[in-house]
């Protein structure tokens, strides 16, 4: 295939932006987390060489766009939206990684295409607990219209979070971490229409934990043991739930998480 970035035209309002690293007999699915882009994989295809790596950026990065419509991702949307990326490609089995918030189109990827897939890889996945910034800012009576409002004026977001600081309901890391992301006003906007988006574009708990032990493709779930965003110590219901899984913890936090998992990610599908 093309080793250049590519466009699926889902329809007039609905594109994916992709691109495929090496020419492999097997086929792992990447999906980013917020603010990255598609070649953030092209370090691990190199690791995988019996690997064909298909990277697609996220609704609202790159050129992956969603115009139009409901204004939530429902699954029954994606399910078709990717049904006809699996065929553009004619991919028909394939394993699947998704990092942070990509771990809710891993998740929701799960739901709809389990009997296609080998091996399902999550690295700090978000969506699995609830997180109390993604809940306020998304919850629909008022904080919606508040959230949005804070995106398009910077200034009195950026008093809010110092509000928010003194009164110690959320960690200093994911203040300190929220005023520097959100400096640019693309990025803010990128927050905001990702968000509210993917609102309901998540697998209830019980419903992934089912799938994860009874089906057929194996489990990987990498953590760091000082994410300060997708905390492991929130995840113990789940990971404690999922004895068929894999579990790894890493010494690092969020940001540095995605390369120090390739070698872990490279050893287990070689092993697969």
């Amino acid at each position: 295939m093309n080793n250049s970035h590519q466009l699926y035209i889902h329809s007039p309002s609905i594109q994916l932006e992709y691109l495929c690293f090496g020419e492999g007999e097997k086929t792992l699915v990447c999906f980013h987390g917020f603010g990255q882009n598609l070649m953030v994989f092209k370090d691990l295809s190199l690791m995988l060489s019996n690997y064909q790596v298909v990277s697609l950026n996220l609704f609202f990065h790159g050129k992956s766009d969603r115009k139009g419509g409901l204004k939530y991702l429902y699954q029954k949307e994606w399910k078709t939206i990717f049904d006809g990326f699996l065929h553009h490609l004619k991919i028909d089995r394939f394993s699947i990684l998704g990092y942070s918030l990509g771990g809710r189109y891993t998740t929701s990827t799960l739901k709809s295409f389990e009997e296609c897939i080998d091996h399902c890889i999550l690295i700090a996945p978000d969506g699995i607990v609830k997180r109390s910034s993604y809940e306020f800012a998304t919850f629909p009576l008022g904080s919606e219209q508040i959230f949005g409002f804070f995106m398009r004026n910077p200034k009195p977001f950026f008093t809010f979070l110092t509000l928010l600081e003194k009164t110690k309901l959320f960690n200093q890391w994911t203040i300190d971490f929220s005023r520097a992301q959100l400096q640019d006003k693309d990025q803010r906007m990128r927050v905001y229409h990702s968000w509210i988006t993917l609102r309901k574009f998540r697998i209830r708990l019980a419903e992934l934990i089912d799938k994860i032990n009874s089906g057929t493709f194996q489990t990987t779930v990498i953590f760091g043991q000082y994410d300060k965003i997708i905390q492991p110590k929130r995840h113990f219901y789940f990971l404690n739930q999922i004895p068929k899984a894999k579990v790894i913890i890493l010494d690092t936090g969020h940001t540095k998480l995605l390369n120090e998992s390739f070698v872990k990610v490279s050893d287990v599908l070689k092993k697969a």
